[in-house]
């Protein structure tokens, strides 16, 4: 990745434009629809940030940058066609700790704004690091059409029951099936009886001790496209996952994010046989079929673990 992503805490994030017209207008109205502080400075402003300035949706220096302007401030968006102007505004943001976001000048910019699908409180954030503006917006109109616009709903509505599920289940573990079995739910996605749902679920689901392990074995193809759709899934579900030397890092970094990782050997062998005492769920992405891989799945199967293998999509 050439740019890391992170999300800001907006309450928490004071914003300077320099720049008051329409280029400047469509970077001021994406902030505002968070709660940063936005500060406007030009000499001259468009029709739109004007209705904003009246509206007291930001704040407004009627006149020229200055680099105290930077003060408190933790990003400054440029808006400018003055590109002296431009790099002197960049230089200044450096020496002073703010990030500086030059509009259409990427050799400027100490970061770049993304692709937004907004369905908050989840928000979807998307780059071609610069390489291809056309085939991101293609990507993101393609995924406008995929993410429900109930999807924010349903987040809003599981934060609001978290507590509730903390307070059934004692432990990590069982907290995590049951959102995940909540969430696979027929017309959960479209928000469809959600309370009747919930309530029905955490009535019937009982706070035991999860004892039985599971060993999830994904014969891992050549390339990622191949995975079947339930292989991720159970990548993505896993506590923690072992994997063959060879497997192709593009396929490890498919499987849940926080998941420990470990290359299967002779050395690590007994540390995934423990998981598994453990009562955890281990993935292993298989890619060799070695004498290794196959005493992993015995010895699970003697301890009666539940195994389940995922081959891949054959190839088309």
């Amino acid at each position: 990745m050439n740019y890391f992503p992170i999300f800001l805490d907006a309450k928490k994030t004071n914003v300077l434009v320099v720049g008051g017209g329409d280029i400047a207008s469509a970077k001021i109205e994406l902030l505002i629809k968070s709660p940063t502080s936005v500060t406007v400075v030009s000499p001259k402003v468009s029709a739109n940030v004007q209705a904003l300035i009246d509206a007291d949706k930001i704040n407004y220096i009627d006149g020229y940058y200055e680099k105290s302007q930077l003060a408190n401030k933790q990003l400054v968006f440029v808006a400018t066609e003055n590109r002296v102007l431009n790099e002197q505004i960049s230089k200044d943001a450096l020496d002073n700790g703010v990030l500086a976001n030059v509009v259409d000048n990427a050799d400027l910019c100490h970061f770049i704004t993304p692709a937004i699908i907004d369905r908050t409180p989840m928000v979807f954030a998307m780059t071609s690091s610069g390489q291809s503006p056309v085939l991101l917006r293609y990507w993101r109109e393609k995924l406008e059409t995929i993410i429900p616009q109930s999807l924010g709903k349903l987040a809003s509505f599981a934060g609001e029951k978290r507590q509730s599920v903390k307070d059934h289940f004692t432990n990590f573990a069982n907290r995590r099936l049951f959102w995940e079995t909540f969430f696979s739910g027929t017309g959960i996605e479209q928000g469809e009886n959600l309370e009747h749902t919930f309530n029905t679920q955490l009535a019937d689901s009982e706070d035991v001790a999860m004892s039985q392990a599971e060993l999830l074995i994904v014969d891992t193809p050549l390339h990622p496209d191949l995975l079947t759709l339930g292989a991720v899934r159970n990548m993505q579900k896993a506590d923690n996952i072992v994997h063959d030397l060879d497997v192709g890092s593009v396929i490890i970094d498919l499987c849940r994010r926080d998941a420990p990782k470990t290359v299967l050997n002779e050395e690590n062998m007994n540390k995934a046989l423990t998981l598994l005492k453990q009562g955890k769920r281990v993935c292993y992405l298989n890619n060799v079929n070695s004498m290794l891989s196959q005493t992993l799945v015995n010895e699970a199967k003697q301890m009666n673990c539940q195994v389940f293998n995922f081959s891949s999509a054959a190839a088309i």
